[in-house]
């Protein structure tokens, strides 16, 4: 029969000729290729939907050797001749067609896929792919313009096929490398040791006072420890400040925008049994005011004293790791 063509049956439902019939299924062509690539997935009325589907790159065993397939996308298509779709959207949006046209387009172009689906007929979309009918259902072969759009990031990745290692020479030969290499890594490595000691011998001696004062007699280790821990002692009476050395740690009870605020905070917890510092920070131009309690070696350490501590502290206090040395200031050097 005449009229078992797409574009015969469209025509005569839209009351227009073939080629104009013809012309319209290659622009709703156009128009579903580049919602697929826009949304990933759509779907036609009468027809089915489709999405794209990513596959990972593949290995394969065989005869010739290891096949690596690099990865692709492809069109997934599950065929539904009943139910609305997206082809008045798509033929709004993507063929300029007015909206009553477009649903006039859309039950028309239904209608035609499902007198194609009973008589056996397949069809094309062209630039789409094409689709025949499998016990009772349209099957999709994707135009190969369409997949390669889908895969225009892999372009030029290309199947890879590594040939499986013969018994022959040059396994053999490759043994015989691996193991002539074997004595040279050795010896480099014992070479590798002995210029390491070599180095560290000569440093030993002009090591950091710590390796030093291991050596000195124990006369002299109480002036050694005088000497590094007074500097975490607070000061004299005259100046009430605390350095907080780089990598200790510290309480903060509270931070505030302003002095006034910090001095009251400070009041409130003195009264309750704590000893704060005020540690001053610059962010983005601003100077801020933080509560310190304590100086410690340890983060474990600062916990600890935490619960410890008097009551009355701010639920959200933590603990503060200098990244350098801090001084830290009492009420008097603020």
């Amino acid at each position: 029969m005449a009229d078992q063509t797409a574009p015969d049956i469209l025509a005569r439902l839209l009351d227009i000729q073939p080629d104009e019939a013809q012309r319209l299924l290659d622009r709703f062509a156009g128009g579903m290729t580049a919602e697929l690539l826009d949304r990933s997935r759509l779907s036609v009325d009468g027809l089915g939907s489709f999405s794209v589907v990513h596959e990972q790159p593949v290995r394969e065993s065989g005869t010739d050797g290891t096949r690596y397939l690099p990865p692709r996308n492809r069109v997934e298509f599950t065929p539904r001749a009943k139910g609305s779709g997206d082809t008045a959207s798509i033929a709004s949006a993507r063929l300029d067609m007015e909206s009553s046209e477009a649903r006039r387009f859309a039950q028309a172009l239904a209608t035609t896929f499902g007198k194609l689906l009973a008589n056996a007929g397949g069809f094309e979309l062209r630039g789409f792919g094409s689709f025949t009918t499998v016990s009772g259902k349209f099957q999709l072969q994707p135009d190969s313009s369409l997949e390669a759009l889908l895969n225009s990031a892999y372009e030029g990745l290309k199947t890879i096929v590594i040939p499986d290692r013969s018994d022959g020479a040059p396994e053999s030969k490759a043994h015989e490398g691996s193991a002539l290499l074997k004595p040279v890594a050795l010896t480099l490595a014992v070479l590798l040791l002995l210029v390491g000691g070599w180095f560290l011998s000569r440093n030993v001696p002009s090591g950091s006072p710590e390796v030093v004062s291991a050596s000195v007699s124990s006369t002299v280790v109480p002036v050694v420890e005088e000497k590094v821990e007074a500097p975490v002692q607070v000061e004299p009476p005259e100046s009430d400040s605390l350095l907080l050395r780089k990598g200790r740690y510290t309480v903060i009870a509270a931070t505030f925008s302003s002095k006034s605020g910090a001095m009251q905070e400070r009041q409130r917890l003195a009264a309750l049994g704590h000893r704060t510092w005020f540690w001053e920070v610059t962010s983005d131009g601003r100077r801020y005011y933080r509560l310190a309690l304590g100086d410690f070696a340890t983060r474990s350490a600062a916990l600890d004293s935490m619960k410890s501590m008097p009551k009355g502290l701010p639920k959200h206090s933590y603990i503060q790791q200098a990244y350098k040395n801090f001084v830290l200031y009492g009420e008097q050097e603020l």
